[in-house]
């Protein structure tokens, strides 16, 4: 089964976290939490005590190496931890965004299945300017509907979709029993992906034929720049 991100949670020691300062001072730590992550990574990924599977952004080692990897993250995945408290935590174990670009890591892996899949990039703005920034220009009449989205309702946010061939993987784990469990479907392209591979680990390459991307829960778009496509976000 594939898993949806754990959702955003102001962290408890900002003052009012509801008001529109304490919002604010969320995202401006969070930025920050960003930038460190961005700066670590360049220096940490990809691991230098693990051993790259094809030309993935994969990479496995043993129970020691995975965990001594881990532990280098530690401090960064605490701090995202308190602004993503579900993450990883019982009962749906929902991972941390993708947009933190922190490697994702599984253990007790028995065999990846990697496939290719049509998909789409996603991005959340509360302003057109900073839409504009990242997805480019658009034409009067579109920056006008998009602005009076927002004008109209203040807790409305505009989201921007990218098509894309993506990644992923099915990965098969094994219970303390030894059992194989249900295979999760993993987006691993942006952050990495380490496995802790138990002996006779197996990898299925099926990325040679992009399986068909679901239907898109949006439709007819604010704007599109031949790029991102624009909507109200639901």
């Amino acid at each position: 089964m594939s898993r949806r991100s754990a959702p955003f949670v102001a962290p408890d020691y900002i003052d009012d976290p509801a008001s529109k300062d304490g919002k604010k001072h969320a995202k401006v730590l969070l930025s920050t939490l960003q930038e460190d992550i961005a700066n670590f990574r360049n220096e940490q990924f990809p691991p230098d005590i693990l051993r790259q599977i094809r030309d993935m952004p994969i990479y496995e080692g043993n129970l020691a190496e995975v965990q001594t990897y881990q532990q280098r993250w530690q401090n960064l995945l605490e701090r995202a931890k308190d602004f993503y408290p579900a993450a990883n935590m019982p009962p749906d174990y929902l991972p941390l965004p993708a947009s933190l670009e922190i490697p994702q890591f599984i253990y007790h892996v028995q065999r990846l299945h990697l496939t290719k899949t049509r998909a789409k990039e996603s991005k959340s703005f509360g302003s057109v300017g900073a839409l504009t920034d990242k997805c480019g220009q658009y034409t009067d009449d579109e920056i006008e509907r998009m602005t009076a989205v927002l004008d109209n309702d203040e807790e409305a946010r505009l989201v921007a979709h990218r098509e894309f061939i993506d990644l992923r993987a099915y990965v098969f784990c094994r219970d303390n029993k030894g059992e194989m469990l249900e295979p999760e479907r993993v987006r691993f392209y942006r952050t990495g992906l380490i496995v802790h591979a138990l002996p006779d680990f197996k990898i299925v390459d099926s990325r040679q034929t992009p399986r068909k991307r679901r239907n898109d829960a949006y439709n007819n778009p604010l704007a599109d720049n031949g790029v991102w496509k624009i909507y109200r976000k639901k």
